[in-house]
């Protein structure tokens, strides 16, 4: 006979534990819970109070650091400021709970409450209406974050009404008994009844604090923070956070994007229509474009480009670089959705399609900026269950993603034509030059003639003729000066094409340009050679031919480093590197008559490092070693390489070879463009030295080795893995 009977899901106390300390991955985002969970309930303000703490003290100084001080006593970031009597306490003005709701709503695991009403009213008292606050928390465990911060929590909460005040004591460590289901664990509470209190609102005492907290935690804590308030300043005075040290106050402002001169504003909205706003210093742009009806719903977005000095007042500002901050972040109705924009999460793939050489692309170092959803419209970007990130698995997630990518290739069309064009004006001084050339060579030969015609060439005469040529030539020199100063304006230029973009198309535009340009100047130049051969008259062609040349090798080589896999970085073992880049040079060293000798003493470090990047700087050494060994007369022609590690923090690696070395005087400048002896293009080792120090590391000229004849280079990179 079957028996048919019902069986019912009992929950540990060990559920607890799951989705709080467990489930909460650290502090930072413990508070943020809390926090939305403030928004949710209509506060105005938010208060964090680390109270019981000792006080400190941040003084900036000139060199951007910043020293702590405890009373008049300098203490390191690491202090620890907190001990056992420390308290935090989270409070806010909103509506609050009454007796009622905080058994019904506070404690009941998982409750659907938010879920279902999705906004409230909000009166805002600065303009005098009422607004729509789009609720975040649809999960009912945001509030076990506490559990995160500390072992005990007081919860205090003075209902809509303000009729009464309800106080609750936790002990999660209760919950640490699991022989305990989770509905059998009791908490002591009481009610108070009130008659003149007016604010609403909960208090939240979190004491037995889990961890230790130091200047440097609670100062990181504060800039995190600034992330998480909306980066739309009409907006900071809806919701606000108030950052306190035991009676120390202060707001906690998102100003982090106001330090470009170059951005872009879009928004989209349910029918398609892209609206957006280019500006930078000079103009403003606006236009629109058509597009499918978005599946994701209406959004809007600013994204602002990070030149140099963009970069600079960032890091002076926020103490962050914009590396470190991160990129594109996400706010769904002004509360950042984790991890996005974080600064090793390159969700859009930025660096990959920079590293690809998309043209005109920039990467995750040049911009910054901030994507808005909500949570009413945009209904198909779901949380993911582990609350972190969205569901991405949607083509509602990748249309997302498209969008911001069409405001990115906006902003990126706008920048490189406005450099290409700073470049191109660069290239205008040529021009001038030339046109310059041309009426000093028409005078010229003007004078010369008007001489040879009128005279029968006396020693006076020809004297004259001699002189109008001297001043012609150091004219001309001067003129090519000139040429050399703009060729440092576009070596500059292609630099920074180079660096930002990896693209290879850009950068052919511009040789094009610029090789007209000095084909021009070639051509003008041979004439006035051809005139002045006539009258007998030596002029330094090689010299200024090798001017021109050079400007043709700089934008060439430019060209051939702008690899895209440059840009790719993995660990490797350096010495690997070397051996495959002496194993590529043998053959050519061998049909010299030079000798290789190397020896390995790093232990097969490892290094995080572009393979071929750091081949370009070995080639580059093992190029100019060759010249220069190839014009020395030595029998015994030698190039010599070993490795070493110091420290286990970096590996070392000296490049000799037994040549005729650098000259004293010329050793300080071996690294600027257009520095050479080997009759190179004077642009592998200022190559060579932007290699390295992307990689972190450094080059310089070994001058301990450098004691005997030859050349020698100390490479230093990081060790890593």
């Amino acid at each position: 006979m079957e028996k048919r009977k019902s069986l019912r899901f009992r929950t540990n106390s060990k559920l607890e534990k799951l989705i709080g300390r467990e489930l909460i991955t650290n502090n930072t985002i413990a508070f943020f819970e809390l926090i939305k969970n403030s928004y949710d309930a209509g506060a105005k303000k938010v208060n964090i109070r680390f109270e019981g703490v000792e006080s400190y003290s941040a003084v900036h100084s000139d060199n951007k650091k910043t020293d702590y001080f405890i009373g008049d006593n300098k203490v390191g970031a690491d202090t620890i400021i907190t001990n056992s009597d420390s308290c935090i306490i989270i409070s806010d003005n909103g509506n609050g709970m009454s007796s009622e709701e905080v058994n019904k709503y506070w404690m009941e695991i998982g409750v659907v409450h938010k879920e279902l009403i999705k906004q409230i009213d909000i009166n805002d008292d600065t303009i005098n209406r009422m607004y729509k606050r789009v609720l975040n928390g649809e999960k009912g465990i945001g509030r076990f974050s506490t559990d995160k911060l500390g072992a005990k929590l007081e919860l205090s909460a003075i209902d809509k009404e303000c009729k009464e005040k309800t106080v609750v004591n936790f002990d999660w460590d209760k919950y640490n008994d699991h022989t305990l289901l989770i509905e059998d664990i009791e908490h002591d509470y009481s009610i108070t009844y009130l008659k003149d209190t007016k604010n609403s609102g909960v208090i939240l005492k979190i004491s037995n604090l889990r961890d230790e907290w130091s200047i440097r935690d609670v100062e990181e804590l504060k800039r995190q923070l600034k992330k998480f308030v909306s980066p739309f300043s009409q907006e900071q005075n809806i919701f606000s956070i108030i950052f306190s040290i035991n009676n120390n106050q202060e707001k906690i402002i998102n100003d982090s994007f106001d330090y470009s001169l170059t951005s872009i504003t879009a928004s989209i909205g349910d029918d398609g229509i892209l609206n957006y706003t280019i500006e930078d210093s000079q103009q403003t742009i606006i236009d629109k474009i058509d597009l499918p009806s978005p599946l994701f719903g209406p959004a809007s977005l600013k994204i602002i480009y990070m030149d140099s000095a963009a970069k600079r007042s960032f890091t002076r500002k926020t103490g962050l670089s914009s590396r470190q901050y991160g990129n594109i972040k996400v706010f769904r109705d002004n509360f950042r959705i984790f991890p996005y924009g974080e600064p090793e999460n390159d969700w859009l793939n930025i660096d990959n399609k920079h590293a690809q050489a998309v043209f005109r692309s920039l990467g995750t170092r040049d911009i910054i900026g901030y994507v808005q959803i909500s949570n009413l419209s945009n209904k198909g970007l779901k949380d993911a269950t582990d609350r972190v990130g969205l569901v991405e698995d949607t083509k509602e997630f990748e249309e997302f993603k498209k969008f911001i990518w069409n405001c990115i290739e906006l902003l990126q069309n706008h920048i490189f034509k406005k450099l290409k064009k700073e470049a191109e004006q660069q290239g205008k001084i040529i021009d001038f030059t030339i046109e310059n050339r041309k009426k000093a060579e028409d005078s010229f030969r003007n004078e010369v003639i008007s001489v040879i015609n009128n005279t029968d060439m006396p020693k006076l005469a020809a004297n004259k003729i001699i002189n109008l040529i001297e001043q012609n030539n150091k004219q001309l020199k001067k003129d090519l000066d000139n040429v050399k100063k703009a060729n440092v304006e576009l070596s500059k230029k292609i630099k920074v094409f180079e660096r930002i973009t990896g693209a290879e198309g850009l950068l052919y535009e511009l040789l094009h340009t610029v090789k007209n340009k000095t084909a021009i100047l070639d051509s003008k130049f041979n004439k006035i050679l051809i005139q002045t051969q006539k009258l007998n008259i030596h002029i330094e062609s090689e010299n200024i031919k090798g001017v021109l040349k050079t400007i043709n090798k700089l934008i060439d080589s430019a060209l051939r480093k702008a690899s895209s896999s440059r840009l790719t970085k993995k660990i490797e073992i350096v010495s690997d590197i070397i051996e495959e880049s002496i194993a590529e040079n043998k053959v050519l060293c061998e049909s010299k008559g030079i000798s290789i000798d190397y020896s390995f003493n790093d232990s097969y470090k490892r290094s995080y490092v572009n393979k071929e990047s750091i081949k370009v700087v070995l080639d580059n050494l093992f190029s100019n070693s060759i010249k220069a060994l190839a014009g020395y007369s030595s029998t015994n022609k030698l190039i010599t390489i070993s490795t070493s590690s110091t420290n286990n923090q970096h590996i070392e690696i000296v490049f000799q070879d037994n040549g005729p070395g650098i000259q004293v005087d010329d050793a300080p400048f071996i690294f600027n463009v257009s520095y050479t002896t080997t009759k190179g293009n004077g642009i592998g080792l200022s190559n060579s030295l932007d290699i390295i120090q992307s990689h972190d590391g450094d080059i310089v000229y070994f001058e301990e080795v450098n004691k005997s004849n030859g050349a020698a280079f100390l490479i230093k990179l990081p060790i890593k893995g």
